[in-house]
């Protein structure tokens, strides 16, 4: 299933959530709501490149790299 940029930048909505985080896609529309730092954080990386949002914000976390692993649809196309 590879995803290309253009593919994530259409999933930009609440409704259809991907973000590339590290160089992988993930479908995060199902988590929005269950994130505990809130829906607006999540809803922000939607469409986009998180990578930095995420490790600013968990890297070397362990807790939330195996959640976002649940999301995982595979790596972005070059």
């Amino acid at each position: 299933f590879p995803s290309h940029d253009k593919k994530v930048k259409e999933n930009n909505s609440a409704s259809s959530c991907w973000s590339v985080i590290s160089g992988n896609v993930y479908d995060l529309t199902k988590w929005i709501n269950s994130h505990p730092g809130g829906a607006s954080v999540i809803r922000g990386i939607c469409g986009v490149d998180g990578t930095a949002s995420f490790n600013g914000e968990h890297r070397g976390e362990r807790k939330p790299t195996s959640i976002l692993a649940n999301y995982l649809l595979g790596p972005l196309a070059k």
